[in-house]
């Protein structure tokens, strides 16, 4: 397939939050994804079809309807909506995606009054109605959840290859739904009690490895390192926490007040200004290209140990991850780039891929683990 550019990766995260980029420029990967599901005491693992693409995203299947169409959702802990392809948009613009048609679900119902609408920083937006039916997510089926269907999109999502479209994991806060916001896949787990615990789960792996979401259990078997909980800041609907130092080659960096939330939306991670200049400045003829917008190094140059504080706990982030792509010849993109003007750190795939996360809803924690693979 065709190389992601940095660019496309750095776009899409100032797209989505909506920062400036400073002296900077965001990206995701597809990949092979299994479900291990926790109903009540069952487990189901659900695969997921790898795509290759020029973005990158983690894709699950997931079935909506009565008897149902499977549609690859993009999960996504960074915003609250799912919404889908549907049979509402013109053929044109759903050519290549799988779509959900409510009128084919015995289970659908139209909620007549209510509609969405997203727009990103760059002008991109998606809108439509909304039906609620059943949503089954690796064995587990919700009844009476909202599926937003796109009516309108703008030619930047219409031209995604990949994804069917998104499942939002983030708190309701940011749920896009009017007149009155709706209710998340997760959050309806926990309400009608159909997890056993109001948790998921979640391990990036690299390369065709599988990784998987969980939803109301913990898999202890993949890590033997502790998992250490920190309290989450859901005020702005994101899965916020204090990150407030670093440590680049075993020097400790202290970032008073920092935070940073946890992204599987988003491939890079982006932190300030000062941390990445001081990250790059460690790196053998690393330099910023001002036509990508982001900073790039030798191939050849070894990369600094690097590790991100959550709560009282330092992160490794593995180094096999911190390359992002090839950029000119001989170098390389770093897989941590700035933040721009956004007020905090976005971890997302570069980082997550080092530790295996616990989202508990119910109490308001993440906890993470450090993985050694």
């Amino acid at each position: 397939g065709k190389r992601p550019t940095l660019f496309s990766a750095y776009a899409r995260a100032a797209n989505r939050y909506g920062f400036q980029t400073t002296k900077f420029a965001p990206f995701k990967k597809h990949e092979n994804m299994v479900f291990h599901v926790n109903a009540k005491g069952e487990s189901g693992d659900v695969p997921a079809a790898s795509v290759q693409n020029g973005a990158a995203e983690y894709i699950v299947q997931v079935k909506i309807g009565t008897p149902g169409v499977t549609l690859n959702l993009d999960f996504d802990t960074g915003s609250s909506d799912l919404w889908v392809w549907s049979s509402e948009l013109t053929r044109v613009s759903t050519r290549g995606h799988n779509i959900y048609n409510p009128s084919k679900s015995k289970t659908a119902s139209k909620q007549s009054r209510s509609t969405w609408n997203i727009s990103y920083g760059d002008g991109s937006s998606a809108s439509g109605n909304v039906y609620l039916d059943t949503v089954t997510i690796g064995g587990v089926a919700v009844p009476k959840q909202a599926v937003e269907l796109a009516q309108k999109m703008s030619a930047q999502f219409a031209s995604g290859e990949g994804s069917d479209g998104l499942l939002g994991l983030a708190w309701p806060a940011i749920n896009t739904v009017s007149p009155k916001p709706v209710k998340t896949p997760v959050q309806n787990m926990i309400d009608q009690k159909l997890i056993a615990k109001p948790l998921f789960t979640v391990k990036l792996d690299r390369g065709d490895n599988a990784g998987f979401y969980s939803f109301g259990e913990i898999d202890t078997s993949v890590t033997p390192n502790p998992i250490t909980y920190t309290p989450v800041d859901n005020s702005e609907g994101f899965w916020m926490v204090p990150s407030t130092s670093y440590q680049l080659n075993g020097t400790t960096i202290e970032r008073s007040d920092n935070t940073a939330i946890l992204d599987t939306g988003t491939t890079l991670a982006l932190i300030d200004d000062d941390a990445v200049s001081a990250i790059y400045g460690a790196i053998q003829g690393a330099k910023f290209d001002q036509n990508q917008g982001g900073w790039m190094y030798p191939a050849s140059s070894a990369v600094p140990s690097l590790a991100f504080a959550i709560g009282d706990t330092m992160y490794t982030l593995n180094a096999a991850d911190f390359p992002y792509g090839e950029a000119e010849d001989g170098y390389v993109f770093g897989g941590v780039q700035s933040r721009g003007t956004n007020p905090f750190d976005i971890l997302g795939d570069i980082f997550l891929k080092s530790v295996y996360v616990v989202f508990n809803q119910g109490e308001s924690t993440v906890g993470l683990a450090q993985r050694d693979d």
